[in-house]
């Protein structure tokens, strides 16, 4: 390992980053971050003092075994923790039963140590203000311990038992009743140990858990007004796999412990001496029929008796049953491969499929896998939910002396060898083997398989160039997402604290969401994606080539990757695995990577490179004043970042710092990612700023900031996705938000705050993505297009395209019919014309509706043909708004209800702002699920919204507040 590293340490590499915008816009230097921390000049300084914390009276709990299901039980109750060094100390050993734990914390298992000590009152909210501050960066420089003393009753289902650990950070060495186990090492290993020797069924059993910290945690720059956000982590990507980001992002801070800890649940589970390790069941269409479905359905199966094993193999889905009879060896573990050959039973008739959002139901089917005995009894079971679909992807590549093709890739035909379709290795110029790139700097990979062999067939599509098309059950799919770097910068990764943000993306009409360096890889996150019909690109823990250092350990991170698979690969919303952020792997891992995932999956396209491997490049992620830049110069093909800042409103902004850090712009903004990184002679935020001020007037408050902040927020985070649109299928495939998911309270990339909390960004971004959508490119054509992102052709619509005066008088209008809009397609219906003729400002309202007058979409865009002075829409009339509730009532576990907003008056109200309250405190209630937001009333217009808010506990009667730009604040009471 030394000499590897000396040569890390030796070898200095430069690159030019793909786009002049990109964040490190100048020649770089392989990245190990700070050698030493900064001075206290630059750190961050607060008005106000820190939070306090108060360290809560140990509670004393007894460890419990809940039941899953009859065979496996979560131990969630009688954890402790504590300093390694305290332990060493200690009279007793860690391991005995009589040790007191008197001075031990009460520790949040799964959860981090950083959660345990938050929790337990050691160190105040990280999250708050710069109380990120005030926690030593050396709790991820020393080793923790975990304890647990519980009772395991016995169980019918089998007498081996079990210890199942789903994920530590960084290693661990597991030690029950006195015994070593074994050790762990990487964030997203299972720990599977066999416990039946020590197990005792009279007395209390003990587990004890030392985690170790990473080899190279780094330390994290503080970000600050003088340096900036600093180099995007250092020394802890020599670790991975890891969390990368946890060393400090350029929107997140270093997290203290680095998210080390048991992060995953810990299990206890019964079972025989014949088991299922692993299973893979792969649905294959007959596409592109979809009539039915051939089920591939492997199983791993070990026998660890000293004996020959035999039982039947019972596979069933929906009503469908398969029976095959395995029979293994002693200590033999094999794997099983049944198709309709071997089961004629593995076959489906008019199955349901499973869609990405916006283009069919979501539909799961409850399936097992189970081994029985010749005596009819259970061994095992591995239950499961299966969607019903298959991937194909439409790419370029190239082979020996021959141009580049277009072809349509289908991973479980091609890839039944298990060996890989394309080589994306860079070698020597002289060898032709080496990936391809064009004029653009885009590659292509080499094609290992011949065109025209199983899953690999040539077709002809020149709008598209280079470019990746993901296509689900034969559809194309026009991708619309975003990024998450992190689901939790403390991995607190509840299903109830990441349910509400998958509703917000599916609220948003997003269909894809990359899991960026695979910082979200654990069940609930996938599960969810499942549920809300996200398509997952889903990277692997490597980021920028030639900057972010490669992982030390190829064997280790191979092991963690081929485990993330195979625990995660029945998931029908996984579609992409990624090597890369933004590069590619280094030649040795990417080989291994490629043969680990063609064998391991073999349902799935893997990409070596997030940026630029049948890609479209990644960024700008600056605000862009004039929004149709995104149009001329940017939109295309498939892209995997471009962002926009996005401030949140001034209520979120208070809730994370005091009064007294919230205006002027103070340390604590540029500490939670208020970006200084320079763009010429400029930073990002003064970019941002300055756009503010030009278009809607300088602020003196924060109120009035934050409140201009949502009208930009709403145009950019809109003209991204349109802009897109505008091309769909014409060399334009996807493209996803950096970010759409924040980690902690950012003043950055986001298209809803960590509060729930919804604003410009997030209606903008759901306006642009409707599923019908109509819109105006804002270029200088001004064309109207209907977008449709749908399966469904609409027929006999009509378009109406108004143009208002600044104040909401109605200066023109037209009409159009449209008797067809094809299905998963952009027609274009119209085209803004003699634009010289209006005013210097006008709004244009384009609205589309059945020919009976149903409204579909509608889409209101300012157009100012001066220059802006930051005066145009500073003396907006006050308008009211009246709204009517109809409907509003409880389900099962949410309210829902539906609103009439109506402007009744003589001038338009400018972006309708909506929120929901508890009507006792006036605390907001977040998240809540509207179908639309920020949006305009012309005089004498009607909206009607509909909207879903969770039952919150202690909050009976709801407030609506009403509010906009320039709309006079109202609240109707909801349920009285």
């Amino acid at each position: 390992m030394r000499i590897r590293l000396n040569t890390y340490i030796a070898c200095i590499a430069i690159f030019l980053c793909s786009s002049i915008e990109c964040i490190y816009s100048q020649k770089l230097k392989w990245n190990f971050g700070l050698s030493r921390r900064q001075s206290s000049e630059v750190i961050p300084h607060s008005k106000y003092s820190f939070q306090t914390a108060k360290l809560k009276k140990k509670v004393i709990e007894p460890g419990e075994l809940s039941p899953l299901s009859d065979w496996e039980y979560q131990l969630s109750k009688g954890w402790e923790m504590i300093e390694g060094y305290k332990v060493r100390a200690a009279e007793k050993s860690v391991v005995a039963q009589d040790l007191d734990t008197s001075e031990w914390y009460s520790a949040t298992v799964p959860g981090t140590v950083l959660t345990t000590l938050v929790d337990q009152g050691v160190y105040p909210d990280p999250y708050w203000g710069l109380n990120n501050l005030l926690i030593p960066d050396t709790l991820c420089r020393m080793d923790w311990w975990y304890r647990n003393s519980f009772n395991i009753p016995r169980n019918k289902k089998g007498e081996k038992v079990k210890l199942i650990l789903n994920g530590i950070n960084y290693k661990a060495e597991i030690w029950f009743n006195r015994q070593l186990l074994g050790t762990m090492t990487g964030a997203f290993e299972r720990g599977i140990f066999d416990i039946t020797p020590w197990v005792d069924y009279d007395k209390k059993n003990l587990l004890a858990i030392r985690i170790l910290p990473p080899n190279n945690p780094g330390i994290p720059h503080e970000a600050n007004r003088k340096e900036g956000i600093g180099p995007n982590g250092g020394a802890l990507c020599l670790d991975g796999p890891t969390f990368i980001s946890s060393e400090g992002w350029d929107w997140i801070p270093g997290i203290r412990d680095r998210n080390m800890g048991i992060w995953q649940d810990v299990r206890v589970k019964f079972g025989n001496e014949l088991e299922i390790v692993d299973t893979h069941v792969i649905t294959d269409l007959p596409l592109p029929d979809t009539t039915s479905v051939n089920f591939i359905v492997q199983a791993e199966i070990y026998n660890s008796s000293k004996t020959t094993r035999t039982a039947n193999l019972h596979f069933n889905i929906g009503g469908l049953s398969a029976v095959y009879p395995v029979s293994l060896n002693a200590n033999e573990k094999r794997m099983i491969k049944l198709t309709s050959n071997e089961c004629k039973e593995l076959q489906m008739k008019n199955p349901r499929l499973w869609w990405p959002n916006g283009y069919g139901e979501q539909y799961l089917y409850d399936a097992s896998l189970s081994l029985i005995s010749s005596g009819k009894d259970t061994l095992d079971v591995k239950k499961m939910r299966i969607g019903i679909r298959e991937l194909e992807y439409e790419l370029s590549a190239y082979e020996d002396n021959s141009p580049i093709v277009r072809l349509n890739y289908n991973p479980t035909a091609a890839l039944q060898d298990g060996k890989p379709a394309f080589d994306t290795v860079k070698r020597k110029k002289t060898d032709n083997k080496v990936r391809y790139t064009n004029y653009d700097g885009e590659f292509v990979p080499y094609l290992l398989k011949p065109v025209s062999s199983q899953g690999i067939e040539l077709i002809k599509d020149s709008l598209m160039k280079e470019y990746m098309v993901i296509k689900v059950n034969g559809q194309r799919i026009f991708c619309k997402g975003g990024n998450w770097g992190m689901d939790d910068g403390m991995k607190r990764v509840s299903r109830e604290r990441l349910e509400p943000a998958l509703k917000l993306h599916k609220n948003m009409n997003y269909n894809m969401i990359r899991n960026w360096t695979g910082e979200s890889t654990e069940e609930v996150f996938y599960e969810l994606c499942d549920e809300y019909g996200m398509l997952v690109m889903n990277d692997f823990w490597l980021s920028t080539d030639g900057f972010n250092l490669n992982p030390l350990d190829n064997c280790l991170f191979v092991r963690n990757v081929t485990e993330t698979v195979r625990r995660f690969r029945n998931h029908p919303s996984i579609a992409l695995w990624c090597a890369r952020n933004e590069g590619f792997a280094t030649n040795e891992l990417e080989y291994m990577l490629a043969a680990t995932l063609a064998k391991e999956d073999g349902s799935r396209h893997y990409t070596g490179n997030s940026r630029s491997l049948n890609s479209s490049g990644s960024g700008p992620w600056r605000y862009q004043f004039d929004a149709g830049w995104y149009y001329r110069s940017l939109a295309g093909g498939f892209r995997s970042e471009v962002g926009t800042p996005s401030l949140p409103t001034a209520e979120t902004v208070r809730e994370f710092m005091a009064e007294e850090d919230t205006w002027p712009i103070s340390d604590v903004w540029y500490y939670h990612d208020w970006h200084n990184h320079r763009y010429g002679s400029k930073t990002f935020s003064d970019l941002y700023k300055e756009g503010m001020d030009r278009k809607l007037g300088p602020s003196d408050n924060l109120d009035d900031f934050c409140k201009k902040a949502q009208l930009i927020n709403y145009e950019s985070h809109r003209a991204i996705f349109e802009a897109w649109n505008s091309k769909m299928w014409n060399d334009a495939s996807g493209v996803l938000l950096w970010m759409s998911h924040p980690a902690w309270p950012s003043m950055v990339w986001q298209n809803y705050s960590s509060n729930g909390e919804t604003a410009g960004a997030y209606y903008g971004t759901q306006k642009a993505c409707r599923p019908l959508h109509i819109q105006m490119s804002l270029n200088s054509q001004h064309k109207v297009d209907i977008i449709n992102t749908t399966l469904k052709e609409y027929r006999n619509l009509k378009v109406e395209v108004v143009v208002y005066d600044k104040v909401g008088k109605k200066i023109r209008s037209s009409q159009q019919k449209v008797s067809h809009v094809t299905a998963n397609a952009l027609t274009p219906v119209a085209q803004l014309e003699d634009i010289k003729g209006l005013p210097d400002f006008s709004w244009v309202k384009l609205v589309l509706t059945t020919n009976d007058g149903k409204l579909l979409d509608d889409n209101v865009y300012w157009l100012n043909q001066k220059e802006w002075d930051g005066k145009v829409l500073t003396d907006l009339p006050v308008a009211s708004v009246n709204v009517s509730v109809k409907n509003f009532a409880k389900k099962a576990n949410h309210y829902e209800g539906k609103l009439i907003v109506k402007n009744p008056g003589q001038y338009l109200a400018a972006a309708i702002a909506l929120t929901l309250r508890n009507a006792k405190t006036d605390a907001p209630i977040r998240p809540a699920y509207f179908d639309d937001g920020y949006f305009y009333l012309m005089p004498g217009e009607f909206k009607e919204i509909r909207f879903q808010v969770d039952c919150k506990e202690g909050v009976d009667k709801m407030l609506l507040r009403v509010d906009g730009y320039n709309v006079e604040s109202k609240d109707i009471l909801l349920n009285k």
